[in-house]
């Protein structure tokens, strides 16, 4: 899967979202995605290499951790990057 931050993807209920941040833990990818007409529709995923799809996340401490996890790749681009 080709998956990038700031690609444009349809998922399986046939909305848009924008990839906002992509991070690799535990040899596993996982990506945070906002809709693009409702920003409060917010959806975390893991990559499914085997069979080429995104597998939501609904597990509330999974996505406790996984926020952490975005928030210091963010803090790392923003430094690299001003």
């Amino acid at each position: 899967m080709n998956i990038d931050i700031k690609d444009n993807i349809t998922l399986s209920d046939n909305k848009r979202y924008l990839v906002v941040s992509k991070i690799c833990c535990e040899n596993k990818i996982y990506f945070y995605l906002i809709d693009e007409t409702d920003s409060e529709n917010v959806k975390f995923c893991l990559e499914n290499s085997k069979n080429n799809s995104l597998i939501e996340i609904t597990d509330k401490i999974s996505i406790e951790k996984l926020i952490v996890l975005f928030a210091e790749t963010a803090k790392k681009y923003i430094n690299e990057n001003s």
